[in-house]
């Protein structure tokens, strides 16, 4: 009889060879695994396991809950499981059930996913839960220059070739530490000017980590004034998946009717496209909903994909006793916030009684 077999195995240049057999993107990568857990404050795990000579690998962050519990997330980006293509949906399940007891041994109490929305579209697992929670946009880079362009709205045309006469110019490179500076003092500006959470207020350890591990994979455009960056955006490359997506950017707040986060996108599209790239994936709006952002993305493109996280509670118990301790509201109760012990408390009236929906749902 087949048997699964879990093991821990360490982020490092060995598990970037297993990667590389596998459709993956630079999330799955050990440099960007490291660089996520900067920002979540935790420890780079990766997870392997084999069934009937089939191999799935999972990237997680560890997170410290108390002297012997932990939980797991994936790296910032899209993540998600990476699995040889040969598994049927009921042998993922055998294999999710064994990762779930293994984890469990180790002290894990949850497992979170960002699923990426290009190489994990097809995956449905009834182990866990997975959640839709909205759509991203990409573009196709096998189109032409023309065909680009006819997509492009109006509203975005007018934008670019406004930025174009009011003599804004780009300049594309990979990422360096000089530049990386001056990207990270545009971008934290634009977060507090749309007042985002203290999340997004990446510390520059987190540039310089993509910097020393990623070099070749930053792409960085960054538009200029009269000498002066006044706007910026990175974008991530993945030569062998043909993947490349946008990941930060920001503009100057005293520049911004001049739209070069615009013509920065125009530009990064030909970029793209010249440099025989398949796909280039914008994203969605903020938490996946159909805001400003969307809409602006959906300007250069129109083509449509899921973005979907994966839930799995691998400690029952020990994730009931988490959110008992916590006094949350009847919203909070209600909300698809996962972990929910990680979440913080609405300043609402709390309910003295906790009722939890059952866990059956995520297990």
């Amino acid at each position: 009889m087949d048997t699964v077999q879990v093991d821990y195995i360490a982020i490092d240049a060995e598990w970037d060879k297993k990667v590389s057999s596998h459709h993956f993107d630079i999330y799955h990568l050990s440099g960007w695994i490291a660089a996520s857990a900067v920002i979540d404050k935790g420890k780079p795990q990766g997870i392997i396991a084999h069934y009937k000579n089939k191999e799935v690998l999972l990237p997680i962050i560890i997170r410290d809950i108390d002297s012997e519990h932990w939980d797991a997330t994936s790296t910032y980006g899209y993540g998600g499981p990476l699995m040889d293509k040969t598994l049927t949906d009921a042998e993922l399940d055998v294999v999710l059930d064994e990762i779930r007891a293994f984890l469990c041994e180790r002290g894990c109490v949850s497992l979170f996913m960002r699923l990426h929305p290009i190489i994990n579209k097809e995956w449905i697992p009834t182990v866990g839960k997975a959640l839709t929670h909205g759509l991203t946009l990409m573009s196709d880079l096998s189109k032409s220059e023309e065909e680009h362009w006819s997509e492009t709205q109006n509203r975005h045309r007018r934008g670019i070739k406004k930025a174009i006469k009011m003599d804004v110019v780009t300049k594309t490179e990979f990422l360096t530490r000089q530049n990386a500076m001056v990207f990270s003092d545009i971008y934290k500006e634009t977060m507090r000017h749309v007042k985002a959470s203290d999340y997004y207020f990446f510390d520059d350890d987190y540039f310089f980590n993509l910097l020393e591990n990623l070099q070749e994979k930053i792409l960085l455009i960054t538009a200029y004034q009269d000498d002066k960056p006044i706007g910026s955006s990175i974008y991530t490359l993945c030569q062998e998946s043909g993947i490349m997506q946008f990941h930060l950017g920001g503009t100057l707040n005293a520049y911004t009717h001049l739209q070069p986060s615009k013509l920065i996108t125009h530009v990064a599209r030909n970029w793209g496209r010249e440099n025989r790239y398949e796909v280039l994936h914008l994203g969605g709006g903020v938490g996946s909903n159909l805001d400003s952002l969307y809409e602006y993305k959906k300007g250069f493109s129109s083509q449509e994909l899921l973005f979907k996280t994966y839930r799995l509670v691998v400690n029952a118990v020990k994730y009931t006793e988490l959110v008992a301790d916590i006094w949350f509201t009847e919203s909070d109760l209600l909300s698809d916030f996962f972990p929910l012990y990680r979440k913080e408390p609405s300043k609402e009236e709390v309910l003295e009684t906790i009722q939890i929906e059952p866990l059956a749902k995520m297990t």
